[in-house]
């Protein structure tokens, strides 16, 4: 008999299981046990508090008390007044460290994540979509470890802790809490099934948008020369649009739950009003409500909102806690993206050699494979210190993917990559990025100067290194005409500069630490004819001043002068290419 498949509630119900555990785990060891104790003290001065007061009206009421005899009870009021208002501050400061401490711990294992799954997974994903797991999915766990996981002790201890005491006061009002505390409970948890949907869809939508955004705004120039501005903004205005749709189910969701909570809160603690005051008034013989005082009733009266007031706080933290089990879904998946090359546990010593012509790479018999298809199929190929070789081939056919694995950003499935008489596998990424130089279709720019981007290839370059590459690069001419010269502020990806501009300050940045190999993956993609050939002619004349092995992949038909051999990849595939194909 064949085993059904689980349900799909099933599988949701465990989905939240294990994120809620992920998400304890993440918290330091010392935040629970605060959380406890910090309840518990809470319970006692909250009890303390509500015996205090009774017994001053009371004693004023019933027993004509003088003022000079209450400064004793209402010194010791005020005193607990203040330690309540000290615990509260102490503990929401302890709670902020304990967030911001893990918090800071998860992005950097998020962003050790996302280095690992290499360049690759970073273009699949888009560039928007992984800074919304590094900052605002992160950002959302701040509430749930500041506000709803301590409140979960606070809203076990202290009703706990007010039941009792009301019991040894009066046996039929504990019975009345008792009664209506799990209706909040439960609405919660019903509340909680739609908030946590709703709250995993709004984020969706974030980063869909993040993502959409991003990438537009990298390709604003590509957008203006083929007119899709009014389709692309239309594009924007339907997924902010439905990003809206989504918060305000969210808030719509949070409100109508905070009501309801309050209207259950305000008919238990009015019940007990009204049970209390008739039997103050010997209206109601049965159960102890004969045995009733004034002392008594003003106790209970003062602990019922007390009672409730954990529960109702909790309620309305149930959002954080949605919020974050929807973002720590995602951050899971970050985190168990598969390495796309595994760093060797012992690096092999780096020896610190001249290469005066360049490197020397060997690629043996190397095969990889992308959804069941083989993409590279036994290629073999050799680079001579100096050569400059071209890859070739239709989009898809795997150039990208071959220029990742020699640049040690993906682990081939078979076959083996040397560089220097050694393989790959052996060396670190901190070493394998002090051997090749990459300049790919896209560069990474910070919002910052021109000089802190340019020095982005090495922070300890010497300003004699750093005019240099800026010559080698052509971006002399450029710089010179900035009013601010190197001092130049640049907006996020480049905003403000040409796409030839771009490519310039990536090779510059190539130049600033001489490296003996440089891998270029379509270096003049999206520039016009003039631009693209005055670049070629710059590579060219770089790789004059400082002989280097270079290996790229390209469509450009200038790129065929460039280049010492030519190869075209197909099917899976390298053969020598004619310059003219």
């Amino acid at each position: 008999m064949a085993r059904s498949s689980p349900e799909p509630a099933t599988l949701a119900t465990e989905s939240t299981a294990t994120t809620r555990h992920w998400l304890r785990r993440q918290a330091p060891p010392w935040l629970s046990a605060l959380a406890w104790s910090a309840a518990i003290a809470e319970a006692i001065l909250v009890i303390a508090q509500a015996g205090l007061l009774a017994w001053l009206l009371s004693a004023v009421i019933i027993d004509g008390a003088l003022r000079d005899t209450l400064w004793p009870a209402l010194i010791a009021l005020l005193t607990v007044w203040l330690l309540r208002a000290g615990l509260t501050g102490w503990r929401g400061r302890l709670n902020a460290s304990a967030s911001q401490q893990l918090r800071r711990t998860l992005r950097g294992q998020v962003f050790d994540a996302l280095s690992a799954a290499g360049p690759a997974h970073a273009r699949a994903s888009g560039s928007g979509a992984l800074s919304t797991h590094l900052v605002e999915q992160i950002d959302q766990l701040d509430a749930y470890y500041t506000r709803y996981l301590p409140q979960t002790a606070m809203a076990v201890a202290v009703p706990l802790a007010i039941v009792v005491a009301v019991f040894t006061q009066d046996f039929l009002a504990g019975a009345l809490l008792l009664l209506t505390a799990p209706l909040i409970p439960v609405f919660m948890v019903l509340i909680g099934f739609g908030a946590k949907s709703l709250a995993a869809e709004q984020q969706g939508a974030l980063s869909r948008l993040s993502g959409l955004f991003h990438d537009r705004l990298r390709g604003l120039d590509t957008l203006r020369r083929f007119g899709a501005e009014a389709s692309q903004r239309a594009r924007l205005a339907h997924l902010s649009d439905d990003f809206r749709v989504r918060t305000m189910k969210v808030l719509r969701v949070a409100f109508l739950s905070s009501a309801v909570l309050e209207f259950f809160s305000a008919v238990a603690i009015a019940t007990l009003a009204i049970y209390i005051g008739l039997g103050l008034l010997n209206m109601i013989g049965f159960a102890g409500a004969d045995t009733l005082t004034l002392f008594k009733g003003l106790f209970i009266l003062v602990l019922a909102p007390e009672f409730f007031n954990p529960m109702r706080t909790l309620a309305s933290h149930w959002h954080d806690r949605a919020a974050a089990l929807a973002a720590g879904e995602q951050l899971q998946s970050v985190l168990a993206t598969p390495v796309a090359r595994a760093e060797p546990q012992q690096p092999t010593t780096l020896v610190c050699r001249d290469h005066p012509a360049g490197l020397r790479v060997v690629v043996s018999n190397v095969r990889h494979q992308r959804r069941q298809h083989w993409v590279l199929n036994g290629i073999d190929l050799t680079l001579e210190p100096g050569e400059k070789v071209l890859i070739r081939g239709a989009s898809g056919s795997g150039k990208s993917t071959l220029l990742s694995v020699v640049a040690g950003f993906l682990s081939a499935d078979e076959g083996r990559v040397e560089l220097d008489g050694r393989s790959i596998d052996e060396y670190s990424r901190a070493q394998l990025a002090t051997l090749r130089g990459y300049m790919g279709q896209h560069s990474v720019i910070q919002p910052t100067t021109l000089e802190a981007n340019l020095r982005f290839g090495d922070d300890q370059a010497s300003a004699a290194d750093l005019h240099q590459a800026i010559d080698r690069a052509g971006l002399r001419p450029w710089i010179d005409n900035l009013p601010a010269g190197l001092a130049t502020p640049i907006g996020q990806d480049g905003l403000g500069m040409s796409g030839g501009q771009l490519r310039r300050l990536a090779l510059a940045r190539v130049l600033l630490r001489p490296r003996p190999l440089w891998l270029l993956d379509e270096p003049t993609a999206s520039l016009d004819a003039d631009s693209e050939q005055a670049l070629w002619a710059q590579l060219h004349s770089a790789s004059k001043d400082q002989p280097v092995t270079q290996l790229c992949v390209s469509h450009s038909p200038h790129a065929l002068a460039w280049a010492d051999r030519v190869w075209l990849l197909s099917d899976g595939r390298l053969t020598r290419s004619d310059r003219h194909e």
